[in-house]
This record gives structure tokens, sequence and C-alpha cells, in this order.
């Protein structure tokens, strides 16, 4: 009986669009975006065969399924179970057995894997509220790359907002950002993962349909260098998402 349910779910059946389907059929009105765009986002898979079409950069990969095999991989490479979330599962391989190990490793956690070029860059994120980009913020892990660790633990990560890159770039990321939102049908808010490699050459890796919400997470950030308060983000948030009832 509540007049919006307000999303706050992570990781499978929150972010697949499962709940929201649910929702759907209940007459139930939440917060975020629709059951497609989650489903389409939260599969790395679905999502590069939706967003590449439509021109948006992207590391250039295939689609593994359990018990097939790879005739060939450049390395180093990347290996990631295909609807993980917080960076689980997500191994670097420099070698035959780094690969071996992570292709076990990603698929202990589900059938289909995605091997992806490495790309030797800045991690970045740029968030989008109501089709609109924030400013971009980097991610510096004091150690390794942005994996579950480094996400969740404390003082294991420098980040900055507005990051430390040229006007330019930081627009070009913005604009990527809206335009991997549009192509999926993401709406309300979200946040697309990018990196910068040294060329200043942008890739887009994902898009987060319910990112973190913490004081400390990264939205909240990045709307605070744009002087919304963490109160009123989450207030603009419920605005935007009853609109779409009315």
């Amino acid at each position: 009986e509540a007049d919006m349910v307000f999303m706050g779910l992570h990781g499978s059946n929150g972010e697949d669009g499962k709940v929201q389907a649910t929702f759907d059929l209940l007459g139930i009105r939440y917060t975020g975006t629709d059951y497609l765009s989650s489903a389409i986002s939260m599969s790395k898979e679905l999502a590069k065969k939706v967003l590449v079409p439509e021109g948006i950069p992207m590391p250039k990969g295939v689609t593994l399924h359990k018990g097939h095999k790879i005739e060939y991989v450049p390395f180093p490479c990347v290996v990631k179970p295909c609807c993980g979330g917080s960076s689980v599962g997500v191994s670097i391989a420099h070698n035959e057995k780094e690969f071996e190990d992570a292709l076990d490793e990603a698929f202990s956690y589900e059938d289909t894997v995605l091997v992806e070029e490495f790309v030797d860059g800045r991690e970045l994120s740029v968030a989008v509220l109501d089709g609109k980009a924030l400013p971009v913020i980097e991610i510096e892990p004091l150690e390794g790359f942005y994996d579950y660790k480094n996400k969740y633990k404390a003082g294991s990560t420098k980040e900055t907002c507005p990051a430390n890159i040229p006007e330019d770039i930081a627009s070009q990321m913005q604009f990527w950002a809206e335009k991997c939102c549009q192509a999926a049908g993401v709406t309300t808010y979200a946040r697309v993962d990018e990196l910068l490699d040294k060329n200043n050459n942008i890739f887009c890796l994902e898009i987060n349909t319910l990112p973190g919400m913490t004081d400390t997470s990264l939205i909240p950030q990045e709307a605070a260098a744009v002087g919304i308060s963490y109160d009123e983000l989450t207030e603009k948030i419920i605005e935007i998402s009853l609109a779409k009832y009315e």
C-alpha cells in the first residue's frame, strides 16, 4: 500500500528485473528503471549486443558457455561472469594457467562468462540522473584493480570527483554514459563504468541500474559535486520515478 517502493537491491533479482517485473504485475510503483532495461544491463552479453551496434565503444570480447573451448586468447585478458555484480568472480589473466584458473573461478558462479581484451587504463564512472550525466568520478584502487575488496573495504580506494581529466574527455565520457542508458532503455538513474587508456580512448564497461546509495558510494559523491545533497538525491529519484506513473 506504499506510494512508492525505494529499490535498494543489488545483484540477482534486484538488478536483473525480476522484482521489477513482479511489482509491475502487482501494480506496485517503484523507483528506478523497468524490468526490461534492468535485464539487458545486468547481462554483459545482452548489453554488448545492444550497445555495440549503437556505436558505443566497448572492449572486444567473446561469450563462453560452460563446456565450450576458446581457440585463441590474447593476453592479458579479463574473465568475468556474464551476469555478476560487484566484480565478484572477475580475474585478469596473463597466461594459459591464469586463464584456466580464471575460467574455473568465473564458471563457479554461472554457466556463461565473458572473455574481454584487457584495457590498461584509468577507472572512471559516470552517473546519469533523469537522462543527464553528472560529473565524472575517478576510482583509484591503492592495490590491484577495482575488485570486490577494493569496492567495499574502507580506505582501499581513492575517489576523485570531478575526475582530473581534460574537459573534452570528461564531456565525451558523459556523452557515452547518456548514450548507453538511452540505448538500453534505462531511465531514472544509473551509473556507467568506463575506462580511459593512455591514448585517451574511452571504453564503456557496464551499466549499473541500481548503483550503490550509501553516503560514500559513487553516485552520491557525483551528485554532491553539483550541489545535490544525499537527501535531495533520494528525493529526486523518487520524484522522477513517480512522474513515470502519472
